[in-house]
């Protein structure tokens, strides 16, 4: 009787188990089952904003669930990344990140990092101008180096601490040996509005969130941070040209919270690589100033590492790494 209750249970048990993996094997196929979030640190109509709202709609079609974009701005991306870090990890909830949350880290803004999240995959590149108001009377990046040579730290410019921006004048202090005033504003609109009404001298921006300023001539712009011109405004001459040795460009990508399936993880990045493959996605981005550049959940590791080890030099040189 005791041998016949132990085959009995050892069947139970078997059953069960292959009950259990046909389960996750079918949680893995059928997955999304419905709508993810896709957290998005910033403000509505910046550059990040406007980039995942693209990269949400196509993703949408490929997964086949809708891809809720959701702002939550505040203290240069942080508040709406700690939301992510705290959210299950169950695939429903995503971030979309670029450099600045290595940055914040760095600097002491913040106490999580990339290594706090699962990378997915990086999507895109963008590189920014360096802009200033037309009643300046800088013409060229030329002009604004001898200018604050002269006056060290007199030449304001204009970022979000512990973000990106902030580390473009950094990197342009470093490289033509100036000193500048980096005055803090939060989010790219800030920025802007600030450089337009000539209250902060300079500012870093991209050719989505200085076009109207742009084509209203309230806005002029002294060089661009790419490898080469910009196909949106060639007639801006790249940082290199004009003898600052400076190729600087934010990184944008998507993670989970610690702990989602790799499974998932595997899903997601396939489905953004055939996104990044799209001939007509890549169009839209370009006109928005911004280069795809795809780099699978493998290869977006490496990137991390690699530029956060750069990134950490830089802050180290000039007295801003947090240790």
């Amino acid at each position: 009787m005791k041998k016949i209750s132990f085959i009995v249970a050892i069947i139970f048990l078997s059953i069960s188990l292959l009950v259990a993996c046909s389960d996750s094997d079918s949680s893995t196929e059928s997955y999304p089952q419905k709508s993810i979030q896709l957290i998005v640190p910033w403000s509505a109509g910046g550059d990040t904003d406007a980039i995942n709202r693209l990269v949400g709609e196509e993703l949408s079609k490929e997964l086949g669930q809708k891809i809720v974009i959701q702002n939550i701005s505040g203290a240069s991306g942080i508040v709406g990344s700690q939301q992510a870090l705290s959210a299950k990890p169950d695939g429903y909830t995503l971030l979309a990140v670029h450099d600045s949350i290595a940055m914040s880290e760095m600097t002491g803004q913040s106490d999580f990092g990339y290594d706090d999240f699962e990378p997915i995959a990086m999507i895109t590149s963008t590189y920014d101008f360096i802009a200033t108001s037309p009643e300046n009377h800088w013409d060229s990046i030329e002009d604004l180096v001898q200018d604050a040579k002269q006056n060290p730290e007199k030449i304001s410019y204009a970022a979000s601490i512990g973000s990106t921006s902030q580390l473009e004048p950094v990197l342009l202090e470093s490289v033509a040996d100036i000193k500048l005033n980096i005055v803090g504003y939060d989010g790219t609109a800030e920025r802007m509005k600030a450089v337009v009404a000539n209250d902060v001298s300079l500012g870093s921006v991209s050719a989505t969130a200085g076009k109207d300023y742009i084509a209203d001539n309230r806005m002029k712009l002294l060089g661009y941070n790419g490898e080469e011109r910009s196909n949106v405004l060639p007639d801006i001459p790249t940082l290199k040209e004009q003898g600052v040795d400076i190729v600087s460009g934010t990184n944008r990508g998507i993670v989970a919270p610690k702990g989602t399936p790799e499974e998932f993880i595997e899903k997601i990045s396939y489905a953004l690589e055939k996104i990044a493959n799209n001939e007509d996605f890549i169009k839209r981005l370009e006109d928005l100033g911004t280069d795809v550049n795809f780099k699978n959940t493998k290869d977006y590791k490496e990137f991390i590492k690699s530029s956060t080890e750069e990134m950490k030099k830089l802050l180290e040189t000039s007295g801003l790494l947090n240790e």
